[in-house]
């Protein structure tokens, strides 16, 4: 049993390195290491309906110095165990040391489905549209922007470790975003990524999740799609009841 869980961890990983590989490498000509720091807390408010606040931190550690702020209130439906709707808001501020601050509203709806799932791995399929207003601290006008965002993700059960009475889980992400109609010329935003992590239970309620993302993206409203970054992603979640 454990050859076979072993080996669809193994090649889910090499799957989405392989599909990823190819789109990051080409045309990249610089390099960020950022670090990203969230807080999520969950609530159950009855069998069909759940809160999911988001509310982090970005910030880059090499190249241009900016700091992104946002909070992301959001509920899920769950329509059948394998297939939930999901929508919220996300509010960003993004604050620039030498050039212009940002701010932007961002509505959203989503669909999330895990197919196939095994004892082993569980495959999620998440589809997400957003509309995206953005606001520049030198200007008196805003952009508008249709974004289509499709995630894989892969996950293992979470995994009880006897010698230390804990629990831990794995996971790989490959994710790919699109504008939907004409393009309005935005700032750090990504085409493709790519993600591996693990999660760390403190507690039924408390766990930790530690992601590493390699994505692909554009670093300022002159340059194109050329910016590879390499992100340390920290998120801390909170299962209220």
């Amino acid at each position: 049993m454990y050859k076979y869980y072993n080996n669809h961890i193994l090649f889910t990983i090499l799957l989405f390195t392989v599909l990823a590989a190819p789109g990051q490498a080409q045309g990249d000509d610089d390099t960020d290491f950022q670090t990203w720091m969230d807080f999520r807390a969950i609530y159950d408010i009855n069998e069909k309906f759940t809160y999911d606040g988001n509310y982090g931190l970005r910030s880059v550690l090499s190249g241009e110095e900016w700091r992104r702020y946002y909070i992301h209130p959001s509920v899920i439906y769950y329509f059948k165990i394998n297939l939930r709707f999901r929508g919220g808001i996300r509010i960003i501020f993004t604050e620039e040391f030498s050039t212009v601050n940002s701010f932007e509203i961002r509505p959203w709806q989503g669909i999330s489905m895990n197919w196939p799932q095994t004892p082993y791995l569980t495959i999620n399929h998440y589809f997400r549209l957003e509309e995206r207003f953005t606001f520049y601290s030198n200007e008196t006008n805003s952009d508008f922007a249709l974004r289509l965002r499709y995630r894989i993700q892969a996950k293992t059960p979470t995994i009880k470790i006897v010698a230390i009475d804990q629990r831990i889980y794995f996971l790989v992400n490959f994710e790919i975003f699109g504008n939907i109609g004409q393009a309005v010329v935005e700032k750090y935003v990504n085409r493709r990524r790519i993600s591996l992590g693990m999660g760390y239970y403190f507690t039924n309620n408390w766990w930790l999740e530690l992601i590493y993302a390699l994505q692909g993206s554009q670093r300022n409203s002159e340059d194109g799609f050329n910016s590879r970054e390499h992100i340390l992603r920290f998120r801390l979640r909170f299962k209220i009841n």
